[in-house]
């Protein structure tokens, strides 16, 4: 894992006076809303023992990490959909119903089948994490893929505090619009490379 403090070649110069405790906090949540908004942080997540009558289950995400959203899923080698909380499905119809699932559900800490499954199996997904907020620094392939946008964004967040030897407003709009642009490039790769194919062809490395 590299250390927010990796990130300072790229943002201290332009920062004077800066605390570095303030330049990590804008690191972190910079990071943080590249990986929601671009998904490029691939994780495969370890295999859940699934238990019939039991819908939910915690996520077991790397240290310093967070699940940010379910990409793909598979219950017994049968793939699911998925999404984000409740968003695209009717929740009000499966509660309290057993079967075989049909959707999993993501939301900040947990994962829940709909409906509830009916017999023991084997779930597997891929995930997109993001730090966690108390987070020291991020996984080396992200660091090594993404530092550019990050210190961008990072930069626009600092920029914008009033009164500050670093305070430039046509600078701040600078670095959030190549934070934008570098963000949603990340996301069109991302994209571009999802696959449908089972989760054992996956080719994905953990940070």
């Amino acid at each position: 894992m590299k250390l927010w403090s990796d990130f300072y070649d790229l943002v201290v110069p332009d920062l004077p006076g800066c605390p570095f405790a303030a330049v990590d906090s804008a690191l972190r949540q910079a990071a943080i809303a590249f990986c929601e908004q671009s998904l490029a942080w691939k994780y495969v997540h370890p295999s859940v023992s699934v238990v019939a009558g039991t819908a939910t289950y915690a996520f077991i995400p790397p240290a310093e990490a967070a699940v940010h959203a379910i990409t793909y899923a598979e219950l017994d080698d049968k793939e699911i959909e998925s999404h984000a909380g409740e968003s695209g499905i009717r929740i009000a119809r499966w509660r309290h119903r057993t079967g075989t699932p049909e959707y999993i559900l993501g939301g900040p800490a947990f994962l829940t089948l709909v409906p509830a499954p009916c017999a023991d199996g084997s779930l597997t997904m891929i995930v997109a994490l993001k730090p966690a907020p108390a987070s020291t620094g991020i996984d080396d392939t992200q660091y090594n893929e993404y530092r550019e946008a990050i210190a961008h964004g990072a930069m626009a967040r600092m920029m914008l505090s009033p009164k500050k030897p670093y305070t430039d407003l046509p600078l701040a709009q600078h670095h959030a619009q190549q934070f934008a642009i570098k963000t949603a490039a990340a996301g069109i790769r991302v994209a571009s490379s999802h696959t449908r194919a089972p989760l054992i062809t996956a080719i994905l490395q953990r940070g």
